[in-house]
């Protein structure tokens, strides 16, 4: 039984993302500073899955508390992620969706950060976390793909390991 308390101890975070496409364009959340993951980097649309929450119902959710938008063309995953990172002594496991809409709309700032649209061949000079930055480069080239990604931290936050598989 010892062996098992490894697990039960151990701190996971569930989270959902989102690339929200619409005319070729994604749209993404230039995060405020003072946000405590990913400060100032454009990043999806996304947040934590609360206890006893699907990942869909998450992903839902969070994209309508963000930007207000409640109607999607399509939903799919593209990514499951692990994130081991020592300094919240907590592993984060993010399920990812591309979602398509009809009309790309205007969403006003909010306490997250301004929203905009963006070419992704864009996203290179944008300062953005270093998965969203890898997966828009692999569904640019294969919009079907499906991702595991594994991206390790040390005590200090610095990537340590990076592996990705696309399916």
């Amino acid at each position: 039984m010892n062996d098992f308390k490894k697990y039960t101890d151990y701190k996971t975070v569930l989270s959902v993302n989102a690339l929200i496409w619409c005319n070729g364009k994604v749209l993404m959340l230039k995060r405020t500073n003072n946000k405590k993951v990913d400060p100032g980097l454009y990043a999806g649309i996304g947040g934590k899955v609360e206890p006893h929450e699907s990942f869909y119902d998450a992903i839902i959710r969070e994209i309508e508390e963000e930007t207000g938008l409640t109607e999607f063309e399509s939903i799919r995953p593209y990514s499951v992620t692990q994130h081991p990172y020592p300094p919240t002594d907590s592993e984060w496991v993010n399920v990812y969706f591309i979602v398509n809409i009809a009309k790309q709309i205007d969403i006003k700032p909010t306490e997250d950060g301004t929203f905009h649209w963006i070419d992704p061949k864009e996203v290179d000079s944008l300062p953005t976390p270093t998965d969203i930055k890898d997966y828009l480069k692999i569904l640019s080239e294969n919009p079907g793909a499906f991702i595991f990604g594994f991206f390790d931290h040390d005590k200090k936050g610095k990537l340590i390991e990076k592996s990705i598989k696309i399916l």
